[in-house]
């Protein structure tokens, strides 16, 4: 079961514009090389997105401890589902690195912080094509 919190439709906007505020930090920490950050703020972008998806198409939003569960919330979205499972495959290269970027040693190298942005900024940018944006 997948834990989950209600949220009311119209919140969908505050976690659009959380991605939206991700995603150019994230830019900005690219550029100046900090590829830890960046690639930690493309996470946060991605999480927002997806939670912006599930509030405005569900009224939920995932709660639990693993970020990539929230997976299975987007896969019961009515989408394209053969959309939906790239999407999915973009949201979950980026989850998969939290872990890793937050609590190992290993730093975050500018090739793998490129790969996280243009994950984010794919995922983001699908989720801006099926959200009202205005």
């Amino acid at each position: 079961m997948i834990k989950t919190r209600n949220v009311g439709k119209e919140g969908y906007r505050n976690y659009l514009r959380k991605a939206d505020e991700y995603a150019e930090a994230m830019q900005e920490e690219y550029a100046q090389g900090r590829f830890n950050t960046c690639t930690l703020c493309a996470i946060h972008c991605g999480i927002s997105a997806a939670d912006a998806l599930t509030v405005f198409f569900k009224g939920v939003r995932h709660a639990g401890e693993k970020h990539e569960d929230v997976v299975q919330l987007i896969e019961t979205l009515d989408l394209d589902k053969e959309i939906i499972k790239a999407k999915v495959r973009q949201l979950l290269n980026i989850l998969t690195e939290k872990n890793r970027v937050e609590y190992e040693e290993k730093l975050t190298t500018e090739s793998g912080a490129a790969m996280a942005v243009k994950n984010a900024e794919r995922f983001l940018f699908w989720v801006k094509s099926v959200l009202p944006t205005n």
